[in-house]
């Protein structure tokens, strides 16, 4: 059992080769024969851990796709006759298998920046997509805004305990002035009556005292 096993095994690595080889052979056919237009080229900044897309082109069925990174072919797609062979060596990267043209890296770390190319072969035509991947690290946030965060919260919070400190207060100047108004006034009042009665005694008294002047005046002349 162990021996036939090794054999079907033996056989499938062959069948991966033999097919490799005329992939890779009908892929120098096809550019050897086909118009090669200026590659388009894109530039993309991606962070550490971020996942990134590649579309190269939609597909139509006489499309011939071939994806490179740098020098290295990982992929080629032959979609009219749907051959695919892929050589991808990464989990994190992938080419779906129904629509070649795009390619997926997921979780992108420093070693997948890089060149990566897309060869679109099409009535006769290639059209050719590069994109410069760069991987850096995820944007930290700013010292200098959190500190002055840290500063700017608690001024706030001070300057509102002000605020309702004073307001308080206020309404409670406000209530107390009825108040003594009203204790005030009663003593004015009282004050005041005080001092007329004392000015009308001493007005009678005045009269008084002139009266008895006049009366002792006449009974001095008589």
């Amino acid at each position: 059992m162990l021996k036939y096993q090794c054999v079907c095994h033996s056989l499938m690595d062959i069948m991966f080769y033999l097919n490799q080889a005329a992939l890779l052979s009908l892929l120098f056919t096809c550019q050897v024969h086909a118009a090669h237009n200026p590659p388009v080229q894109r530039n993309m900044l991606v962070s550490r851990g971020d996942p990134v897309k590649l579309i190269c082109n939609e597909s139509k069925p006489d499309e011939f796709i071939k994806w490179t990174k740098g020098r290295r072919y990982f992929s080629y797609a032959f979609i009219h006759n749907k051959q695919n062979l892929s050589t991808l060596t990464s989990d994190r990267l992938t080419i779906d298998v129904n629509s070649p043209s795009k390619l997926m890296i997921s979780n992108a770390q420093d070693s997948d920046g890089g060149l990566y190319t897309c060869e679109v072969t099409s009535d006769g035509v290639i059209l050719t997509i590069q994109w410069n991947l760069t991987v850096s690290e995820k944007p930290k946030e700013n010292g200098s805004f959190s500190v002055l965060l840290h500063i700017v919260i608690p001024l706030i919070g001070v300057f509102l305990c002000c605020i309702v400190s004073a307001v308080c207060l206020c309404r409670k100047l406000r209530h107390r002035t009825p108040n003594q108004n009203s204790i005030q006034e009663p003593f004015y009042e009282s004050v005041g009556e005080t001092a007329q009665s004392s000015t009308d005694r001493r007005t009678n008294n005045k009269r008084r005292s002139q009266y008895m002047e006049r009366l002792n005046s006449i009974y001095n002349a008589s």
